[in-house]
Order: structure tokens, then C-alpha cells, then sequence
């Protein structure tokens, strides 16, 4: 269980960390947004299947809009359905 200073210490460093996401420019936020979803371990597994998924990302226009918006990230992040949707996507980009 966490104390009141690291509970505090936790929201402060959070706060930071979005002023600084703040402050970046639209394609570096992008960039931000496709780091995370990177970590994931369904998109590693889904990268191990097939690997052309990063250069379409990198290069398609729609699928760098999809991950400019903030919220769809979070949503994609923490949401079954939203990934299945996106996969998806990913997919029919693909063939």
C-alpha cells in the first residue's frame, strides 16, 4: 500500500508528464501515442504475425490520425472492443 507521499509524489510526476505531453507538437504526439501502444503485449504478439503492420503505420495516413487523438489511444489502450475494431482496421489496410 502506498503512503501519502508516494501517492502525492505519483499524482505530481503524472501531472508533469501531461503539461510536457502537452507542449509537443502534433507529430510528436503521434509518436508518443504509437510508443505506447508498441508496449503493449497484444501489439507485439500482433507485430510477431505480421510484420508489415509497423511500416503501415508509419507510412498510412489515416491510421497516423487514428493514433494523433488522444483519446482514441486511451480507448484502444484499455478496451477490448476498440483493439478487435482496430485490428480491424489494421487488416483491411493490409490486404
Amino acid at each position: 500500500m502506498k503512503t501519502n507521499e508516494e501517492a502525492i509524489w505519483g499524482i505530481i510526476k503524472n501531472i508533469f508528464s501531461y503539461v510536457k505531453y502537452l507542449t509537443l507538437s502534433k507529430e510528436e504526439k503521434t509518436e508518443v501515442n504509437i510508443s505506447l501502444v508498441k508496449e503493449k503485449y497484444w501489439f507485439q504478439e500482433l507485430v510477431i504475425t505480421q510484420p508489415s503492420v509497423l511500416k503501415l503505420i508509419e507510412g498510412d495516413k489515416e491510421i497516423r490520425q487514428y493514433f494523433s487523438s488522444r483519446k482514441r489511444v486511451r480507448n484502444l489502450l484499455r478496451d477490448k472492443k476498440e483493439r478487435q475494431r482496430f485490428k480491424g482496421l489494421l487488416k483491411g489496410k493490409l490486404n
